[in-house]
């Protein structure tokens, strides 16, 4: 049994390697399968993602992570795209960048769609609004939930729901996920959100958490981190988002994982077995 997690996790592991050195999208999927849906009561079956949409769904992230606002273009562009993953990860990561008017009108067209692109559309453009109303991030808060109609107490049960049932993401933990987003920016910026993050239900959510979590910490201390959960924690969902969070961390990731699969390796090789334990980046 010891020797099948063993496996299960330097797999694991391997993957996040590749994934992060090709940053071809495989553990950016990954996320968005888990992380993106419906509305409550509707649900949407998972269509087959082909490794185009894969190249291009990492692309559209990575843009958005660095916040690369000269290929903002690129990014419109793709809200007409065919594939509605993409689509709907586009509108998204528009949402991240910002724009103007043009975004959205586009965003604004795309959102009386009845699939995962119209709801990332519609939250997209909620948090356009509350960003350019305030840049407080309560004020944000109140602001992105009043455009969605979304109160907490409908964000904390949807979360529980979605962890008890393991139903597909309701579109109140798709906008709880971009709530955490925008506070991990404000936190990158300095700004003190204890008081608003004391009041969203994040813990109700272990992408969300995480995020909030991550964005306290030097990216070289998140890498660590995320490195430690997947080789020592229990081979669960909750690292698939470890891994894309450290999928992207992009190409600074990759001397960390690479010694950390060398310890591995060594610890096999001498005791025949690893207990995927202990400090792996110290």
């Amino acid at each position: 049994m010891k020797g099948a997690r063993t496996l299960i996790r330097i797999g694991t592991f391997i993957v996040v390697i590749l994934g992060v050195i090709s940053l071809i999208g495989w553990l950016q999927q990954m996320a968005w399968q888990k992380g993106q849906g419906t509305r409550t009561h509707i649900k949407h079956k998972k269509k087959p993602i082909f490794p185009q949409e894969r190249e291009v769904i990492a692309l559209l992230r990575e843009i958005a992570n660095k916040q690369d606002r000269k290929r903002v273009g690129l990014v419109l562009k793709h809200l007409d795209h065919e594939s509605e993953g993409v689509r709907a990860t586009a509108a998204l990561m528009i949402g991240r960048l910002g724009g103007g008017i043009e975004v959205e009108n586009k965003l604004t067209q795309l959102s009386r769609s009845s699939k995962q692109d119209g709801w990332a559309a519609q939250i997209a453009l909620a948090r356009l609004r509350a960003e350019a109303k305030s840049s407080e991030p309560s004020e944000q808060v109140d602001i992105f939930l009043k455009e969605l109609g979304i109160s907490l107490s409908r964000l904390r049960q949807a979360g529980w729901e979605s962890a008890i049932t393991d139903a597909p993401i309701s579109f109140e933990t798709m906008a709880l996920r971009e709530l955490a987003d925008m506070i991990a920016k404000a936190n990158r910026r300095g700004v003190d959100t204890r008081a608003v993050e004391d009041k969203i239900p994040f813990e109700v959510d272990y992408p969300s958490a995480l995020k909030v979590r991550l964005s306290k910490m030097g990216q070289r201390e998140r890498i660590a981190f995320l490195i430690r959960n997947i080789l020592t924690l229990r081979p669960t969902r909750e690292r698939e988002y470890d891994a894309q969070a450290l999928a992207d961390e992009g190409r600074a990731a990759v001397p960390a994982i690479v010694s950390a699969l060398q310890k591995v390796h060594d610890e096999i090789k001498r005791n025949g077995f690893t207990k995927l334990g202990g400090e792996l980046n110290s």
